[in-house]
Parts: structure tokens; C-alpha cells; sequence
């Protein structure tokens, strides 16, 4: 089947009216090529047509009537330097053909030898030399533009100046009159990260109105706009934000392959800096954070010091009060009673601080049972009924009837329900209001407390929750705390699968605080009795130590005395020792009806010092002497460490005396119970 001839335009710059019609007869003869052939005996209208109209090829005679040998020929390829020039010559002449070549011909044809075979192959072969050298040429310009690109893009994190860059070498290379960068709008991100995950390819040739820009398209049309790419520029992160590549031109225009593979180039280099750049961003900003995370130790370690040395500071000058004073006037007994509450602020500040240390570790864990939601609310409350009553602050009970039973750790509840009530008293002002609701919402127990306090300034209620948060540095200094209190709370809320969250309309205008919490409801069975002791059974603070006879075992030598001189006085026979290898062999004697033990001391550790003691007991056929661990080494995993190695109690310190002795009286033997746990 024959095919179409190749359509061709030829413009013919000929003087010689008789060399003209030889050659016009010569191209009519060719078959192969449906040839358009314009002819100017003047090079002036020669070039004046080249810089009109596009000509696939210019036969070119050098000796014109208004133009020298010379100059004819770099004259038509200062207009016409992407047509190939065929010279046309009399002269079967080497040395003018290699001349012609250098001066940018395409060939060189003796009219004397022309036939149409010829110049049909002639006409071909320059046009597709003269395409591929304008192909070689432009792709050696895109690859030193892309070099050049890449390397900017190398040592610039900006990317607004990439982009530019990439504007104007999109520009210059593909001759277009419009480059924009846009975003587009979510639903098209959701096509655009869909076709990456499927694709693996960072960029994506569409549409606008597939892209869900339509309203871009719109403006482009009405800026004249006739044809044009978009390409969206995605990366594999789905937090990064595709960028559209919109590159459009006023002419119509088909973009050809090279050109195409051009702007895939540009689009991976830019994808790369896309990346680079939101990673920079990512790290500049995590520097930044660790800048104020870094600030904000420094803050919390002055402020650590600071409140630990205000107790401590009221303890040490009240002592010298005591040491001065009475025991039994009124003065003493103020003095005791400020030591007391002063110990008691320190005791709380160093929990708050293991907590957090449990918190951050991941070592926090839950005592799960039942326990009855409203006894678990009052205690929390009735705990500072003194303070809400010293500041004369009005509170409001909205606690809903019948709350029932919940599965959660009951001391930790009580400890959210105590921080978030004691932070409204702290920050209410005096004769102010206080708030509290509780219910259950569907299976969810929900507690809240609004107070008229300081509130809290919008643009830090994001951050209350976190550790060591605090408002300023005024409201820091006018209230006491190491801002822990706030942060532990959400922990414990979430450790129960619940959540936390703070409200306030600003500064001054007060603060609400709401936690809920999954209800985990008790099985529909009769209730747990609740059994009731005899008075024998009676929790035993009161009771003294008479007749026991105990032995304590602490390197601190401070601590050993404090433990003997109080245990003396509630009855006991004590023998104490601060060498743990004495201990250990006291321990073997017969005679003790529990031993204290500290676990910290130096060459023999209290677990090892128990671990060795249990061993021998067992090789001896002895029965266990029962021992109490207690020691500033109260995390839970010390606890169950204690209990593993034959401890039967494992006790917190600041030493706890009527806890002590209620311990010490269950596990001396005779004792009906002989529990082992925590206290």
C-alpha cells in the first residue's frame, strides 16, 4: 500500500532565472515528497520569508546580486539557524564545500550534477542532520540547566528561591510564557497520593479539572492561555504537600518527547528539594523544641531547687525554735505542727517527682479493682476541705446519685481527682468558685471542675498537660509547685483508656478541666459483702509493741536511731545495726519476731542480706523470720523485687510509724494475719 509523500516546504533563493527552472524542474520529479517550493532571486526576500515562515530546507545559490560570496551564507543562518542550508554551487569546488560546511551548510550540490534523486536524498538527509544536531544540542543545554539545577538545589533549603530557579529554566528551555506553582486542593491530594502509592513515581501529568482545580483552569483561559503541562510533584511522605507544576504557553502547541522527559527532570530534582525541605523544616523545628525542652529543664531544675528548699528552709529555722522552746507550750506545738505540714509539702513534691520518672520510664503501672466512684470523689475532696475552707472559696457539688463501681486503680483516680482539685483551690482566689460535676455518660465516667481562678491564655491551653508546664513566671512564683501535677494526671486518665482536656476563655476568667474514663461495670451478681472486722481485727495504729522483739537493720546511722528511739518508745526490744554483714549474722539468731531492713547499703544489699537469710533458714529447717523492706526505693518494681527475694512487706520511705507498727504486729508470730504486700 503506498503512503502519503512527506509534506515539505522548500524556499529556493536563486538568482539565475535559467539554473532556477533547471532546479524547480528537478524537485517537481520527486515522488517520495510532496514538495511547497517558494523562490527569491534576492537574498533579502529570502530572508525576509525565513523570518516570516518556517521552510524545512533552503537551497541557497552564494552569488547574489545583493549579497558577496562571503556573506551570503552567514546571513541566512543568523535568521535561520534551526533550517538546514543546502548551497547550491557552478564550482565543483573542495575547498568551497569544506568552507560552506564550516560557515554552517548543511551540504553542498554542483548544479552541474543535480538530479531529482539527489536532491530528494540530499533534502532528507540534511533535514534530519540538522534535527538531530538541534536535538544534541538542546538536550547537551537541558543537561548543563539540569546540572546546574541540581547543584543549586544541593545547597539551597529554601524552596521558594528552587522554585524560582526551576521557573526560569523552565522558561528559557521550553520557550513557554507561564510557570506556577500551586497547591492543590485536598481532594485532589487524595487522587495525587493514591496514584504515588500505586505509581512509585514522584510526579503525575493531569488534568486541572481532574486535579480539582477548575477554578485555575478558569483563570488560565481567561489569560489567553491556549496550551500547556501540569505536573504534580508528590513525595512518598503523606505529611509533605504535593505541589502542581502548571507550565503553559499563549501559542498551540504539542509538547514533544524531549521536552517532556525535560519537565520530568526538573520534577524529580524538585521532588528531592520537596523533601529536603520539609526535613529541614522537620529538624529545625525539633531543634527549636529541644531549645525550649532544654529551657524548660532549666527552668523546672531552678525551680526544683527552689521548691524543695522552701520547705526544708521552714523546717530547719523551726527546729531551732523547737530546740529553743518549751515541749509544752503553745509555741512548741505551733512549731511541730508547721514542721508537720512542711514535710508533708516535700513529701508530695519528691512523689510527684517519681511519678514522673515512673511516667517517662514507662514503669507506671495500675493496682486494678473495683471500687465505689463516689467514696473515691470524697475522700479526694474532704482531704482539702481545710484549704477550700481557709480561702473561704464557695464550692459547688453536682455529683450525680448512685455513680456505682468502677475497675481502675482506685489510689490513682484519687490522686487525678486530688491534682485537679487542689490546682482549682491553688489558682482560685479567695472567696472565689469552685465547681465540680460528676456522672456517668453511657459507659463513661465523667468528671469536671470549673473554677474562677486565673484561667489559662489560649495559645498555652495546648500545652497545660504537658511536664513541667507552667503558665509564667509570675503566676510560677506567686504559686507554689513544680508544674508535674497536671502532666501525671493525663498519664493516669490515659493509662484507664481515657482522655483529658482544659477550657479557658483567657487569662482571668478561669479554667475547666474534664477527664473521662471508661466504666468497666461489675457483673450483675449480688453484691460483695463487705466483711466487718472485730475489734481485734481493727486496723492496729494504736496498739503498742509490747513484748516484741525486733531487729533493724539501715547503714544510716540517723535513720537506725530515728527507727530504734520511736520503736523503744511504742514498746519493742530493739537491736540495731548499720553493718549489713552483722545484720545478717544477728538475723541468724533465735529470738526475732520481724526484722526491718533497709535494701540500699553498701558491700551487702537488703535483697541479697533477705535472699541469704531465706537460703539458710531453708538448709537449717529454720522457719522465716518475717522482714519488712523499707526503703527510699519505692518504685512498683521494687516493690515486686522485694517480695521475690523473701521480704514479706516492702514500706515507703519517709518512715510511717503507725503503718510500721500495724505491719509489724500482722507479721510477728502469733498474729492472725500474715499478709504480704505493700504499704
Amino acid at each position: 500500500m503506498k503512503t502519503d509523500p512527506r509534506q515539505l516546504s522548500i524556499l529556493l533563493i536563486e538568482d539565475n532565472d535559467e539554473h532556477a527552472d533547471i532546479i524547480m524542474r528537478h524537485l517537481r520529479r520527486i515522488d517520495s515528497m510532496s514538495l511547497n517550493v517558494v523562490r527569491e532571486p534576492l537574498l533579502a526576500k529570502g530572508l525576509q520569508r525565513l523570518a516570516e515562515t518556517k521552510y524545512d530546507a533552503v537551497l541557497l545559490d552564494l552569488h547574489l546580486p545583493d549579497s558577496t560570496f562571503l556573506e551570503t551564507l552567514p546571513r541566512v543562518g543568523k535568521v535561520a539557524s534551526e533550517t538546514p542550508v543546502i548551497v547550491l554551487s557552478s564550482l565543483d569546488d573542495r575547498g568551497s564545500t569544506i568552507k560552506a560546511a564550516q560557515e554552517g551548510a548543511s551540504d553542498f550540490l554542483n548544479k552541474a550534477h543535480l538530479s531529482s534523486e539527489l536532491l530528494a536524498r540530499t533534502i532528507l538527509s540534511s533535514i534530519e542532520r540538522k534535527e538531530s544536531e538541534i536535538k544534541i544540542k538542546l538536550q547537551l543545554h537541558q543537561t548543563a540547566q539540569l546540572s546546574e539545577l541540581s547543584q543549586f538545589a544541593l545547597n539551597e533549603v529554601n524552596l521558594e528561591k528552587v522554585k524560582l530557579r526551576c521557573r526560569g529554566i523552565l522558561m528559557n528551555s521550553l520557550l513557554v510564557d507561564y510557570v506556577q506553582f500551586v497547591e492543590p486542593p485536598q481532594s485532589g491530594k487524595d487522587i495525587l497520593a493514591q496514584r504515588v502509592i500505586d505509581d512509585g513515581v514522584p510526579f503525575l501529568f493531569g488534568e486541572l479539572s481532574f486535579l480539582g482545580m477548575a477554578e485555575q483552569k478558569e483563570s488560565l483561559l481567561k489569560l489567553g492561555l491556549k496550551s500547556g503541562i501540569n505536573v504534580v510533584i508528590t513525595t512518598k511522605d503523606a505529611d509533605i504537600p504535593p505541589i502542581v507544576m502548571m507550565i503553559y504557553d499563549h501559542r498551540d502547541r504539542t509538547f514533544k518527547y524531549d521536552e517532556i522527559e525535560f519537565v520530568k527532570a526538573v520534577a524529580n530534582i524538585l521532588s528531592s528539594v520537596v523533601t529536603h525541605a520539609y526535613l529541614e523544616k522537620q529538624l529545625q523545628q525539633k531543634i527549636e523544641s529541644l531549645k525550649q525542652a532544654h529551657q524548660k529543664k532549666d527552668e523546672f531544675l531552678a525551680t526544683l531547687s527552689h521548691e524543695l528548699r522552701t520547705p526544708l528552709n521552714i523546717i530547719t529555722g523551726y527546729l531551732e525554735i523547737v530546740r529553743e522552746t518549751d515541749p509544752q507550750s503553745e509555741e512548741y506545738f505551733n512549731a511541730m505542727s508547721i514542721i508537720d505540714s512542711n514535710l508533708k509539702i516535700e513529701t508530695k513534691l519528691i512523689g510527684e517527682i517519681l511519678d514522673m520518672s515512673r511516667i517517662i520510664t514507662g514503669k507506671m503501672k495500675l493496682d486494678l479493682s473495683f471500687y465505689a466512684l463516689d467514696d473515691m470523689i470524697d475522700s479526694s475532696i474532704d482531704s482539702l476541705s481545710l484549704a477550700i475552707a481557709a480561702k473561704k472559696i464557695h464550692l459547688e457539688m453536682h455529683v450525680a446519685p448512685n455513680l456505682g463501681r468502677m475497675w481502675g486503680d482506685r489510689d490513682r483516680m484519687r490522686q487525678v481527682v486530688w491534682n485537679l482539685v487542689s490546682n482549682a483551690v491553688k489558682f482560685t482566689p479567695p472567696e472565689g468558685t469552685i465547681k465540680i460535676f460528676a456522672n456517668k455518660v453511657n459507659d463513661l465516667f465523667e468528671f469536671c471542675i470549673e473554677d474562677s481562678g486565673v484561667g489559662i491564655s489560649e495559645e498555652n491551653q495546648a500545652d497545660v498537660f504537658n511536664r513541667f508546664w507552667q503558665e509564667d513566671a509570675a503566676i510560677t512564683r506567686q504559686h507554689m509547685g513544680l508544674g508535674l501535677g497536671l502532666g501525671i494526671v493525663r498519664h493516669i486518665v490515659e493509662l484507664h483508656g481515657g482522655t483529658v482536656e482544659a477550657f479557658s476563655e483567657g487569662r482571668g476568667k478561669g479554667a475547666r478541666f474534664t477527664i473521662r474514663v471508661p466504666i468497666q461495670q461489675v457483673r450483675a451478681v449480688d453484691p460483695v459483702p463487705v466483711e466487718k472486722r472485730s475489734e481485734e481485727s481493727k486496723p492496729l495504729f494504736n496498739r503498742n509493741l509490747t513484748g516484741m522483739h525486733l531487729l533493724a537493720i539501715d547503714d544510716s546511722e540517723d535513720s537506725l536511731n530515728l527507727l530504734q528511739h520511736l520503736l523503744k518508745k511504742s514498746g519493742a526490744t530493739v537491736e540495731a545495726t548499720s553493718n549489713p554483714q552483722q545484720g545478717l549474722a544477728m538475723a541468724k539468731q533465735d529470738g526475732y519476731d520481724v526484722i526491718i531492713c533497709d535494701i540500699g547499703m553498701p558491700i551487702l544489699d537488703g535483697y541479697s542480706l533477705i535472699k541469704e537469710l531465706r537460703h539458710w533458714e531453708e538448709h537449717e529447717g529454720r522457719p522465716s523470720t518475717s522482714a519488712i523492706a523499707l526503703t527510699a526505693y519505692v518504685g512498683q518494681e521494687d516493690v515486686d523485687k522485694a517480695l521475690s527475694v523473701g521480704f514479706q512487706a516492702h514500706m515507703p520511705k519517709p518512715l510511717n510509724l503507725p503503718l510500721l507498727k500495724q505491719k509489724i504486729i500482722e507479721l510477728a508470730p502469733g498474729e492472725s494475719s500474715s499478709a504480704t504486700g505493700q504499704l
